[in-house]
């Protein structure tokens, strides 16, 4: 069908609303806020930037290259349902029936929940937490390897290397956490042909929805209650073999994890069908991410096992608070096919591709 002039301005002004909307709620909410120190050096003011591009610039690029999705508006669907419900001259019965969500409308609202709650959160980490660190986390890597150099000389190669990686861990592992919450703020904020990251459609049950946002801020502090962990940086081990086997697996799932990311790339995101990758590591199992994120988690609680100072029931609530969140990544991952099975092409992907986690196991 033609892309009308008219499509393209109710397409357009409807997006201009929403999105206002949207940064009128983050902005008076203190839950996005609270991490803020400068207004003008925050992840708020990126987005600010982003919609007035958007105003100034949307609408010639709309006029002249003229998407077919403009036809099937999201943000018209959202502004659609609303002027619904305040529509005159209805019966009762018309009122409940216009208050239930529509098939579109159910996946226009998700997916802009989604882009709101992941593409701000990674990029306030970003903003507030890691890019501020980038460059004293790069000029500490560059004095510790002049440092380990040294200490090979006296030391021998293997003493150097156990030294570099007990010294940098966290900050390898933070540069890791800049890049890969890079690429989802960017994968979340955008969507374009060019890009190739057209959502086709989004998990709208709330199953899928509760299984993902439970990780993350603000609602990982209700989840945190349920099953107690720090995830947040690992706790040294006073064994040095050990605490140094820990650190460097750390790493290394972490760096497998951002690989998955990264080949994702625009394509990343939870809870939405943006097209299929079938390339390295995703040629070997299906959730190659998630699968670092469970050994990740299981290096977490070594720390707390090697400390020696809990008795048996201490060990017991340990465990089961690990096997809770490995269970939390399983689900992600049963709830995340049950939406994308729909598709065809991934279909045909899980027969090639037949474990989820772990090949010729699971």
């Amino acid at each position: 069908m033609e892309v009308t002039n008219k499509d393209i301005l109710k397409h357009y002004l409807s997006s201009i609303l929403v999105y206002g909307i949207v940064l009128l709620i983050l902005f008076i909410c203190p839950l996005f806020n609270q991490n803020i120190n400068s207004p003008w050096q925050s992840y708020f003011a990126i987005l600010v930037v982003y919609y007035v591009l958007y105003i100034i610039f949307a609408y010639p690029i709309y006029k002249k290259f003229r998407p077919q999705s403009i036809l099937e508006s999201r943000n018209v669907d959202i502004l659609r349902y609303f002027r619904r419900q305040f529509t005159k001259k209805r019966d009762l019965e018309q009122k409940l029936a216009d208050f239930y969500l529509k098939d579109n409308e159910k996946q226009a609202f998700v997916i802009l929940f989604i882009k709101t709650f992941f593409g701000v959160y990674s990029l306030s980490l970003l903003c507030n937490k890691f890019l501020p660190q980038m460059g004293y986390n790069i000029d500490f890597l560059r004095e510790m390897f002049f440092q380990s150099s040294q200490y090979i000389q006296s030391n021998g190669i293997w003493g150097g290397f156990l030294q570099y990686i007990d010294d940098t861990t966290d900050v390898w592992l933070s540069i890791i956490f800049t890049i890969t919450s890079f690429v989802f703020a960017f994968s979340y904020l955008t969507e374009t042909d060019f890009l190739k990251n057209r959502i086709k459609y989004a998990d709208t049950t709330p199953l899928g929805i509760l299984s993902c946002v439970m990780c993350f801020y603000p609602f990982i502090l209700i989840t945190e209650k349920l099953f107690p962990i720090n995830m947040q940086e690992l706790i040294p081990i006073d064994n040095l073999y050990l605490r140094i086997s820990v650190f460097f697996l750390a790493i290394l799932v972490n760096f497998i994890s951002m690989v998955a990311i990264l080949r994702l790339g625009t394509k990343s995101g939870n809870l939405t069908n943006r097209g299929i990758v079938t390339g390295f590591p995703y040629n070997i199992v299906r959730h190659p991410d998630y699968a670092m994120q469970i050994c990740y988690i299981i290096l977490t609680f070594i720390p707390l096992y090697a400390a020696g100072d809990l008795n048996i029931l201490g060990d017991i609530v340990l465990t089961i608070g690990m096997t809770l969140w490995i269970g939390v990544y399983i689900l992600r991952a049963i709830t995340e096919e049950r939406n994308l099975i729909k598709d065809d092409e991934y279909k045909a992907y899980c027969e090639r591709v037949k474990y989820r986690f772990i090949p010729k196991v699971y």
